[in-house]
Formats: structure tokens, sequence, C-alpha cells
């Protein structure tokens, strides 16, 4: 027969390791197997701090600054530069010829099989006068036009050279005042045409001949010492032909 003896348990106040000495400590923690090693209890240690745990992010914060703030530069430049006349491609003076040469996005409206291409705009100009006037010319459509109260107008005149159904849209034809101010970049001009650099009762926006001659018209202050014509298509360059 099998007799199971239960393990004393000690009483109150009774020590537990009889045969230890007093104020010696067991050689097995209880829970562990005989011949187990105790595992390492690491010892406490200081929390880190803040500006330790966030120190990588704290160096690439100022990378990540200077990558943003040049890719922002980048967008704004895009997007304003092609907006807008303030660059001089070429200087000539009264009277000599400029050839201009500038590539466009052609939409087709005035010569349907060049939609959506890439053109490349040549043509040859000459300011040949610039001089004050104390009338208009009758417009081609509508009234006479007066000068208004308080402007003078003067009459710009071109002589143009390009291949047939040159696309000349957008083409602007301004003066430039001493203290930098344009006077002319309004379209349709005083008369009411809508673009400077073809002949009045043009059909549409391409050359029609080879060469020909145009004049445009333009309010100024009459304070206003005028001392540089400037043309262009769109910007953002422009020709600027200089006035003794």
């Amino acid at each position: 027969m099998t007799t199971l003896v239960t393990p004393a348990v000690p009483g109150p106040g009774q020590d537990p390791y009889p045969s230890l000495p007093p104020g010696g400590a067991p050689s097995l923690q209880p829970g562990l197997l005989p011949g187990s090693v105790p595992p390492d209890v690491p010892a406490a240690g200081r929390p880190r701090g803040w500006w330790r745990r966030n120190a990588v992010w704290l160096v690439l914060l100022p990378i990540a600054v200077v990558v943003t703030t040049a890719a922002s530069s980048f967008r704004v430049w895009a997007f304003w530069w092609p907006d807008g006349v303030h660059y001089e491609s070429q200087r000539v003076a009264l009277g000599e010829p400029a050839h201009l040469a500038s590539e466009y996005l052609d939409r087709g409206f005035d010569v349907p099989e060049r939609a959506n291409t890439s053109v490349l705009r040549e043509l040859d100009v000459t300011v040949t006068g610039v001089e004050q006037v104390d009338e208009l010319p009758e417009p081609a459509y509508g009234m006479p036009v007066e000068i208004p109260e308080g402007s003078v107008a003067y009459e710009v005149r071109l002589h143009f050279a390009a291949e047939l159904r040159t696309d000349l849209s957008l083409c602007t034809i301004a003066l430039v005042s001493d203290d930098g101010t344009r006077y002319g970049e309004a379209s349709p001009d005083v008369l009411g045409n809508s673009n400077r650099c073809l002949p009045d009762g043009a059909d549409g926006f391409v050359s029609e001949q080879p060469e020909w001659d145009v004049s445009s018209f333009v309010l100024v202050d009459p304070d206003a010492t005028i001392e540089q014509v400037r043309l262009s298509f769109g910007g953002p360059d422009y020709l600027a032909v200089e006035l003794p």
C-alpha cells in the first residue's frame, strides 16, 4: 500500500530553513530547480531624457527644412517665371533690326495642323520711329477715339518680316519711361486692335504677307520721359529698343 506524505508547512514564526544559520540566505530561489542559475536582474537606471530620445530627429530636422524650402522655391519659380515680361533677351537702338526666335506651344486656333505642337517663332523687326501725336487715327471699326484728358499719345512705327502664317499672338508693344513705368501693355489697344503686331483689319493672329508695317498708338502720362520700346509675345523675354 502506498502512503502519501504531505510536506509539513512551517507554522507561524517557524523558520522555513531550519538548517541555515541565522542571517543566512538560501542558495536557490523558490521555484528554481536544483542546479539552475538565477537570471540576472538588470539594475534600474535613469530613464533617457527627451533630448536623447529624439537626438536623431533633431539632427535630421534642419535637413528636412532645407529640402522642403528648396522644393517650394522651385515650384514658385516654375509657376512665376513664365508669367509676365521680366527678361531682356536682346537690346538694339532705334532703327536697328532685331531677329527674334522663341518656341511656343501652338493651340491650333489659326493653323489647325499645328495644334498642340511646339513651334519655333522667327521674325525680324525694326522700330523705325517713335513720336508724340496730337490726335489718333480713325479705327478700323467703330467711332473715332479722342485722346483722354490728362494723357498724351505716342505713335510707334514698326517694320516686320516673317514667313507666312507666323503666329503673332500675345504681341505687346509698350513704352517705358525713365522711372520704369510701362505704358501700352493692355490689350486691345486704345483703338480697339486686338493685336499690335498686325495691320488693322487682319484676319486672325498670323502673318498674311512676308513683310508689313504697323503703327501702334500708346497713351502716356504727360510728364513721362519715354526712353525705351519693349516688344514681347507673352513673356518672359522681351526685346528692348533704346530711344535717343
